[in-house]
């Protein structure tokens, strides 16, 4: 007869307790009642992200470290239960008894089995019955029978300034990343236009073998000057840029270290790599300190990947700490400035000029030109022997065709109305903290927003978010709400984009709607009504 395998429940022992816990925090809404010791963690609705948080979270708590290799092969609630177990002593948690068990228990990896592993294998399919499509649909009807709609794909019928029309109707817009007005200025359009008479629609090849011209060599250059670095490379993708350069400088031999914040370009270039990858947590600089100081040795290349500023909070890291990390133990440093440019710093130079830092600390500084300098693209500045080297060799450059004559045109002659006008910086500066103030004193949960165009409303209730959206929106307001699993259910927002282009009247306007939205959705939302 064959021995019963004994599952541990939450109070037959403390790891297990423990790792239900982190994983409660982490999951998907609607998962915290249905775990079980052998719930697979996608299941439990945790991608990369997550997981990652949830592996930081247990570390600290147990005080341990887990070996890079062993983390690629977490499947189940069990493998992490047992993972735990190898790091700790014998003694530290008495858990060996309630796992053991006389025979061999079940592991999160699938048995073998005769015949196909997936039983559909050899059917037909139709791609719109794909599971993934299937629950998004049943997602979005299930919001409409709500009487929610999805606010996303909104279409803009015309834009000026701060202004959008949108279904017949003239509304202020907190969605644009425009933080300087750049897209809108009359000298940045003009430019645009004469481009396409000089050069026409489209740079029609990469910049490797024609595609190259005038206004991307001086482009090249002049961003390197605002940025205070040797050279620079205009990439025509911001999102490929980020997607192609990790892949391309590191190996299996190499570790990348990113943010668990950092945007998804981050995020799925170092998937695509073929290097061991990690995420720490937020901001925490001693966590990543400690972190390197056990495994630095282990690795031929280092890099940690940060934001100049962070996209879904506002918020920025301390970068004269994070360099002080670097050095200590021979990392790389790779600084993604897509929401810092422009606004950071008293002429919009970037976390380096608000830190009055050079960038030749740094090793490589990526950026986008589609924010503050009203067009599109994305570059990467640092050395003079790294730029070249990428220019011939990284394939987003090497193999995309060149970003448009009229995209480089208008970016170019942002940054020269940028030298002119220092003064949009100031101007997008004090709007940003005309609205945090507003919010802060109708007691809205701001975040950790801070000194950056970017202000969260965080609410924790994402049908409350896209209630509040779609109420602003009747109300002449465009404002976007940030859901599960972009963010945690319970940071669940509205993202406001501040620019140099808004007013006080439309701030004020909008802080006040906000709230008075906030406090009926309160009652609206209420638990249980």
């Amino acid at each position: 007869m064959p021995t019963q395998i004994k599952y541990p429940t939450i109070s037959d022992n403390l790891i297990l307790e423990s790792v239900y816990e982190h994983v409660r925090s982490a999951a998907s809404p609607g998962m915290a009642t249905a775990l079980t010791i052998e719930t697979e963690l996608s299941d439990a609705g945790l991608d990369s992200l997550a997981r990652m948080d949830v592996i930081n979270a247990i570390e600290q708590h147990f005080k341990i470290r887990f070996k890079e290799d062993s983390l690629y092969d977490l499947e189940t609630i069990r493998d992490l239960v047992e993972l735990i177990e190898c790091e700790l002593q014998p003694d530290d948690v008495d858990t060996k008894a309630t796992l053991a068990v006389e025979t061999t228990p079940p592991t999160s990896k699938r048995a073998e089995s005769v015949g196909p592993k997936y039983e559909h294998a050899t059917m037909p399919v139709h791609i719109s019955m794909l599971p993934e499509i299937v629950q998004f649909e049943n997602r979005v009807s299930g919001m409409a029978s709500a009487g929610l709609q999805l606010p996303f794909f909104r279409v803009n019928e015309a834009v000026r300034g701060s202004n959008a029309n949108i279904a017949g109707k003239e509304v202020v817009s907190f969605t644009s990343f425009d933080y300087l007005g750049m897209a809108q200025d009359a000298q940045v359009m003009k430019a645009a236009k004469d481009a396409i008479d000089l050069f026409g629609t489209s740079a029609s090849a990469s910049r490797l073998v024609g595609g190259n011209n005038t206004l991307l060599e001086a482009l090249d250059f002049e961003l390197a000057q605002l940025l205070g670095a040797e050279a620079v490379a205009v990439f025509p993708s911001g999102y490929g840029t980020n997607a192609s350069l990790f892949g391309h400088l590191f190996n299996e031999e190499d570790l990348i270290l990113y943010d668990d914040l950092a945007h998804n370009s981050i995020v799925q270039g170092a998937k695509l790599s073929t290097a061991k990858r990690r995420a720490f947590p937020h901001n925490d600089f001693k966590f990543l300190d400690d972190l390197l100081s056990d495994i630095r040795g282990n690795y031929r290349r280092v890099v940690v990947a940060i934001e100049g500023v962070y996209s879904m909070d506002g918020d920025f890291p301390d970068l004269p700490r994070v360099l002080d990390v670097k050095k200590r133990h021979n990392a790389l440093l790779y600084v993604d400035e897509a929401h810092s440019l422009g606004v950071m710093g008293p002429t919009g130079r970037g976390i380096c000029e608000h830190f009055s830092v050079s960038a030749n600390e740094g090793d490589l500084w990526m950026g986008t030109i589609s924010k503050a300098l009203g067009s599109s693209g994305g570059y990467i500045a640092g050395s003079r022997s790294l730029i070249e080297y990428l220019k011939y060799t990284t394939p987003s450059m090497v193999f995309s065709t060149a970003l448009s004559p009229a995209s480089a045109a208008a970016a170019l002659t942002s940054i020269r109305v940028l030298a002119k006008e220092p003064e949009r910086v100031t101007r997008v500066r004090d709007h940003a903290k005309l609205f945090l103030k507003l919010a802060d004193d109708c007691g809205l949960n701001t975040g950790n927003s801070d000194q950056t165009p970017i202000v969260p409303v965080i609410l924790g209730n994402s049908h409350m978010c896209l209630w509040m959206s779609q109420e602003l929106l009747k109300h002449g307001i465009n404002a976007q709400p940030i859901l599960y699993p972009a963010v945690p259910e319970n940071a669940s927002r509205l993202r406001f984009f501040i620019t140099a282009s808004h007013n006080e009247e439309e701030i004020c306007r909008t802080v006040q709607c906000v709230n008075v939205l906030f406090q009926a959705g309160k009652k609206l939302f209420a638990e249980g009504s």
